[in-house]
């Protein structure tokens, strides 16, 4: 039987039109329907996603990969760091009233983060930063000023009130251990 994450990259595919379903996917679309089959226990997440309102799926889309034809997946570390950033995401998304938290740009494989113009070590690469806005509670602005007084509970190594091309996000970034957060929170842009 194939692995949730075989089952989930495969799935990804299908989504971003990189393969078709033939007589070589029987197998994983088999798989699929156990996965599904098989259902939740109580207090599990239900397949796909990192936390209870974060997917892998919004945390590695990406218009950019989609144009380039570019597979846009983190590997196991990545996507443990993802399921971490996914967790102060949740947090961030309390403190904020538990308005809905868009991500506009989480993980990026290499290509897609230097086709998006980011820097050479940017968290973004190792699952370690999504970009985000919450339109139901405020401004870029008004998130960090939020969010700053936590910074050093939450383990925010950066908070960036961002802005590129008419548009305005809240950078939220981890380290990766043993590095310590710097908890800085910034405006760039």
């Amino acid at each position: 039987m194939a692995t949730r994450q075989e089952v989930l990259d495969w799935l990804a595919e299908i989504e971003a039109g990189l393969i078709h379903l033939d007589d070589d996917n029987k197998g994983l679309a088999a798989a699929a329907i156990e996965l599904i089959d098989l259902g939740t226990e109580e207090g599990d997440l239900p397949p796909g996603y990192l936390t209870e309102h974060f997917t892998l799926a919004e945390m590695i889309y990406s218009d950019t990969a989609k144009a380039l034809g570019v597979k846009n997946y983190p590997n196991s570390t990545e996507t443990e760091n993802l399921t971490r950033l996914c967790g102060v995401l949740e947090q961030i998304r309390t403190l904020c009233g538990d308005n809905p938290v868009t991500v506009s740009s989480g993980y990026r494989c290499p290509e897609v983060n230097a086709a998006v113009g980011g820097v050479s070590n940017s968290a973004h690469l190792y699952g370690l930063a999504a970009d985000i806005t919450i339109p139901e509670y405020g401004s870029p602005t008004q998130i960090c000023d939020l969010v700053k007084p936590h910074l050093a509970e939450l383990a925010i190594d950066q908070l960036i009130d961002e802005s590129g091309g008419g548009a305005r996000w809240v950078h939220v970034g981890l380290c990766a251990p043993p590095a310590e957060p710097r908890c800085e929170c910034f405006k760039a842009g």
